[in-house]
């Protein structure tokens, strides 16, 4: 069982999945799947680190890392790669999600293109 902070996610207006540290997307909402022109189970087999940019991959993986660290939230600009190529400039926010024993869960990330 995750924290408070999944309740509703899945039917909110942002765009967000829930993401593991080994780059796994467990599950992504509608508004998610909308922005990334992919549906969820095509999403869940793709995996975060295709949808995101080459050159922006390291620079993520530094504020997850910062987020595992103990930041409560990072928000930064990237450029995520839908399957159809082109470039979709978004500011993504990221959280650590935690189990119910308060062990490191997942990451839930809200995307909005910029």
């Amino acid at each position: 069982m995750l924290s408070g902070a999944m309740e509703g996610w899945t039917e909110s207006d942002a765009a967000r999945a829930l993401v593991g540290a080994d780059g796994n997307v467990w599950n992504a909402n509608d508004a998610f799947c909308a922005l990334v022109g992919i549906a969820e189970p095509a999403l869940c087999r793709l995996g975060w680190r295709r949808l995101v940019h080459a050159s922006d991959r390291r620079y993520m993986a530094a504020h997850l890392v910062e987020v595992l660290a103990g930041s409560a939230r990072r928000e930064f600009d990237i450029r995520l790669m839908p399957p159809d190529g082109h470039e979709l400039p978004a500011r993504l926010s990221v959280e650590l999600v935690r189990d119910s024993d308060g062990r490191h869960g997942r990451f839930l990330m809200e995307a909005r293109a910029t």
